[in-house]
């Protein structure tokens, strides 16, 4: 029996090697069921490769002459895959960074760098939970947006903290002989709008991709924390902090590896409450 189906396929492609050059319908079934698919079978003759293609709704029959005879090789419609995949970006999963600030001015303050950070120990946690694809080319180019938490820490380098007083934000100097670290911590509720790119790399199996844009963000908590000896004093206000704060960032990245910038477009404090400090991060991400 499998012979005699093997001798029928055989003849078949013969014949279509002689007469077709290109795609033809071969059979069109109506279903008389209603909410039945239809598909549409066709036959694809490569005469320079001596293949001939028959599709079957979503699979493929490839019967190929060589020198050594004729294969018969059966599988899924690869071209019909390509045709339907979807985009989809790089923001989703987690961020891991290393926070600064740039334009620093004391000017309006007796005391100078009173906020100025240990850079290495400055750190953003970014929990990048929910993400919304639009593709605008293929699965190439497309728009990112969604949503996720940043949790950043400034650990500063001298001995002060801060309060917030009548006029503003105002340092206060630490008289702590065992002080072990103040720092600011600010969390963020993060939405993005960025314009991906995607490359890709040794035939499909990886993408490159670069994307960039806007990060608006509304800032949902912040605390100041220090700690001396085995005492942990924490103080739980706004600081003058902006409430919202838009960032330029972008990312670049293989698969689920990528690096990533953002530079905030928005200083730290509001306009005469606070030093003048525009944040920055760099840092890494990891998703799928």
């Amino acid at each position: 029996m499998k012979h005699f189906i093997f001798l029928v396929i055989a003849a078949v492609a013969l014949h279509l090697n002689l007469s077709a050059q290109e795609v033809l319908p071969v059979a069109q079934s109506i279903s008389p069921n209603p909410g039945t698919d239809v598909f549409q079978d066709t036959v694809k003759v490569k005469a320079e490769q001596d293949t001939t293609i028959v599709r079957i709704g979503g699979n493929d029959v490839l019967v190929i002459s060589h020198g050594g005879g004729t294969e018969i090789l059966w599988g899924k419609d690869k071209d019909k895959k390509h045709q339907t995949e979807k985009f989809k970006g790089h923001w989703q999963g987690l961020d891991l960074g290393f926070n600064g600030y740039t334009n620093a001015d004391y000017s309006m303050y007796d005391v100078d760098n009173f906020m100025s950070v240990i850079q290495e120990k400055s750190y953003e946690v970014g929990l990048n939970a929910f993400e919304l694809n639009i593709g605008l080319y293929k699965s190439y180019i497309g728009l990112v947006t969604g949503m996720g938490l940043a949790f950043n820490d400034y650990k500063f380098e001298n001995q002060y903290t801060i309060r917030r007083e009548s006029r503003g934000t105002e340092p206060v100097y630490l008289d702590y002989t065992d002080l072990v670290k103040t720092k600011l911590s600010v969390q963020y509720l993060n939405v993005p709008l960025l314009v991906e790119f995607q490359i890709p790399v040794n035939q499909n199996e990886g993408r490159l991709y670069i994307n960039a844009g806007i990060l608006g963000a509304v800032k949902i908590g912040s605390h100041t924390k220090v700690k001396h000896g085995d005492s942990k004093d924490k103080d739980r206000d706004g600081f003058n902090i902006n409430s919202f704060k838009y960032d330029a960032t972008a990312r670049i990245g293989y698969k689920g590896f990528g690096m990533y910038a953002k530079y905030s477009l928005t200083p730290l404090f509001e306009n005469g409450k606070g030093p003048e400090l525009t944040p920055f991060t760099l840092g890494v991400s990891f998703g799928e």
